[in-house]
C-alpha cells in the first residue's frame, strides 16, 4: 500500500493568485489628454490600431522630430522641453485624441507606448484574463489526476461556487457507503467518518470524508493509519481539536483506483472464521 499526502495549500493556492498588474506601456483615450513624458535625444515610438495623423503645434518642430507612418508615431526630442500637445485623428473613423508630450534629460526611457481606446483596451484585458485562464489550466493538467481530484474535492467544499475551477473529464459518483465507515477506514481514531461526496476521473476515484472527533484532546492526523487500500491520503487539516470545538471537525480525502467501497476492508460482520 502507498500512501503520500498531498500538500492542499499550495494546491489550492493557484486559485489564489493575485493577477499581474498592466504595464505602464499600454495607455488608453478615454477622453482625456494621454501625458507622456519623453526622453532628450532617444526615439519614442507611439503605436494606434490603425492609420493616424497628428496636428503638431508649429513651435514643436524646432526642439522634436516628429513623423507618422502608417498607425505609429515617431518622436525624438532635440531638447528638453514644456508640455505640447498634438492632435491625432484615426483615419478609420475620425476619431480624435489628444496626446500632451513633454522632455526631460535623464529620465528612463521607455521606447514603445500603445495607446488604445476604452473599448480595445477592455478587450485586450479581456483577451489577457482568457490567456491566463487557459495557462493556469494547461499548467494545472501537468499534475498527476489525484492531486486534481484533491484539489477539486477541497474546492467544492470548501471554495464559493465562482471560484472552482473547471476539470474537464471529471465525474461526480455514487458512494454506496455505509453512513459512518470509522470501523473500516479510522478504526484506530476515536471518529465518526461520514462519507461526503466522490468524483472519478481515469482510473482515480477521490472520496470526501467528515471526521469528528469524539475525544477531548487534539489528535494529530497520520495518513498511513488510514486502513483503506488507498492511493492517496490527505486532510484538509493536519489535526483534530477537541470534541465540540470549531476544530474537531475535518475532512479526509481519500484517493483509490475505483471507488472507495471496493478499497475498504470488510465490515467486522463480513468476516468469517
Amino acid at each position: 500500500m502507498r500512501f503520500w499526502i498531498v500538500l492542499l495549500m499550495s494546491l489550492c493556492s493557484l486559485s489564489s493568485q493575485a493577477t499581474t498588474p498592466p504595464t505602464d506601456r499600454v495607455m488608453a483615450w478615454e477622453g482625456l489628454p494621454l501625458p507622456i513624458t519623453l526622453a532628450v535625444g532617444k526615439e519614442t515610438l507611439i503605436t494606434f490600431d490603425s492609420d493616424v495623423r497628428v496636428g503638431v503645434p508649429s513651435g514643436l518642430y524646432s526642439q522634436a522630430r516628429i513623423d507618422a507612418l502608417r498607425g505609429t508615431v515617431y518622436i525624438t526630442a532635440n531638447s528638453a522641453f514644456e508640455s505640447q500637445r498634438l492632435q491625432v485623428e484615426r483615419l478609420r473613423d475620425g476619431l480624435r485624441m489628444l496626446i500632451d508630450i513633454r522632455a526631460q534629460e535623464g529620465i528612463t526611457h521607455q521606447k514603445y507606448i500603445d495607446i488604445v481606446t476604452a473599448d480595445e483596451k477592455a478587450a485586450l484585458e479581456s483577451a489577457k484574463a482568457t490567456q491566463k485562464k487557459q495557462a493556469k489550466h494547461v499548467e494545472a493538467l501537468r499534475m498527476p489526476i489525484p492531486a486534481l481530484l484533491v484539489r477539486y474535492a477541497y474546492q467544492n467544499l470548501y471554495s464559493p461556487h465562482h471560484a472552482i475551477e473547471p476539470l474537464p473529464g471529471v465525474s461526480r459518483i455514487a458512494m454506496q457507503l455505509d453512513k459512518d465507515i470509522q470501523a473500516q477506514a479510522f478504526p484506530l481514531w476515536p471518529v465518526t467518518a461520514t462519507p461526503v461526496a466522490a468524483w472519478f476521473m481515469g482510473d482515480y476515484t477521490v472520496t470526501a470524508i467528515t471526521l469528528t472527533h469524539k475525544n477531548t484532546d487534539t489528535m494529530t492526523l497520520d495518513p498511513r493509519q488510514v486502513t483503506a487500500d488507498a492511493y492517496a491520503v490527505s486532510f484538509a487539516f493536519p489535526d483534530m481539536g477537541p470534541a465540540m470545538t470549531d476544530s474537531a471537525m475535518n475532512t479526509a480525502f481519500i484517493v483509490t483506483k475505483g471507488p472507495l467501497a471496493d478499497r475498504l476492508p470488510p465490515r467486522f460482520e463480513e468476516i468469517t472464521p
